[in-house]
């Protein structure tokens, strides 16, 4: 019964913050083209800031499409980053600063088998206003990968 009450404050709270669904319009999705301008802009203020990153994409569905481990970066970015890319596109916010109370946050965390994290580093995705996924940057102090993150995001919103 406990993880019953669980699971359904879960979903309330992912439901929270997911705007209604639109019938009329197809959703749109990151092309190929879109996934390696958003990773190319991330590598290239990582390095300029000069610090190796994991960088992870992902679509609306928390589904990994893009990634990339830079030289010289240590193991664990390749799951902080996806779990930071994960965590933006299911709650269309950044990974940190979400508003969810942590009790609520670690039995997310316990239940998606440490997908859902709070650390900085992850942005969600927008394209023609619409939430199509997430990018998680993973490697550097937390401002260094929000800087990084920012970058991917701003490169998608650039045409």
């Amino acid at each position: 019964m406990r993880n019953f009450i669980i699971l359904a404050l879960i979903v309330m709270v992912f439901m929270s913050f997911m705007p209604a669904a639109k019938a009329e319009s197809p959703h749109p999705k990151l092309t190929t083209a879109e996934i390696q301008k958003v990773l190319a802009a991330a590598v290239a203020k990582a390095q300029e800031i000069g610090v190796p990153m994991g960088i992870s994409i992902v679509d609306a569905g928390g589904n990994l499409i893009g990634f990339i481990k830079m030289e010289g970066t240590f193991l664990h970015t390749t799951h902080t980053s996806f779990s930071k890319a994960y965590t933006s596109a299911s709650i269309r916010k950044p990974s940190s600063g979400s508003g969810i109370p942590p009790q609520i946050t670690a039995e997310i965390a316990s239940v998606t088998d440490g997908k859902f994290t709070t650390l900085p580093g992850g942005q969600p995705l927008f394209k023609e206003g619409k939430a199509v996924g997430g990018i998680g940057v993973g490697g550097g102090r937390g401002e260094q990968d929000e800087e990084v993150a920012q970058a991917g995001v701003a490169a998608l919103a650039s045409k």
